[in-house]
């Protein structure tokens, strides 16, 4: 099965998610698909208070896995808040393998990425737990106040920089 990228209303993607797999038995028969709405756990700070929050990855997106992407298309089609899948040139965009692999490695069953705890050891990282260890290479800047790593990400030849939570524990020099 292949991976695409399916272009929604911002803000709808789950209600957009839980509608499709309602209607599956009825519109979607022999047609096999995933889909995943990646999220991110990070801290927020209001008014002196920090807060562990929810938030996307990449809001108005989500990441259609399926065998038949013509079929599915035209299934969706019509269904609100739904405005296409994303294409290059004439045809629909696969997103490669490589490129998915790293959100799928980080992400739960839930398409959750969990806050990580790390070290920082001579302004440098070592992350012990959380879906971050053994990504060290792909943290490209540590903010301990705001207990986020920026985080690059590559799909389809594009960088996105996403910021996940870590838990910096103590700084060793």
């Amino acid at each position: 099965m292949s991976w695409y990228v399916m272009f929604t209303q911002t803000g709808f993607e789950d209600e957009i998610c839980t509608f499709i797999n309602k209607i599956a038995n009825y519109v979607f028969s022999g047609i096999d698909y995933n889909l995943l709405i990646p999220k991110r756990k990070i801290f927020e700070r209001h008014q002196g208070v920090t807060y562990e929050v929810t938030r996307k990855m990449f809001p108005g997106y989500i990441l259609v896995e399926t065998d038949n992407i013509l079929d599915f298309y035209y299934k969706i089609k019509g269904l609100p808040r739904i405005f296409n899948i994303l294409k290059n040139y004439d045809y629909f965009h696969e997103v490669r393998y490589d490129d998915i692999y790293q959100i799928l490695c980080l992400v739960d069953k839930n398409g959750l990425i969990e806050v990580s705890e790390g070290l920082m050891i001579d302004d440098e990282i070592q992350v012990i737990s959380g879906p971050l260890y053994g990504w060290e290479g792909i943290i490209k800047k540590i903010d301990k106040r705001k207990g986020r790593a920026k985080v690059l990400f590559r799909v389809s030849d594009n960088e996105h920089l996403v910021d996940l939570g870590i838990n910096v524990l103590q700084k060793y020099d």
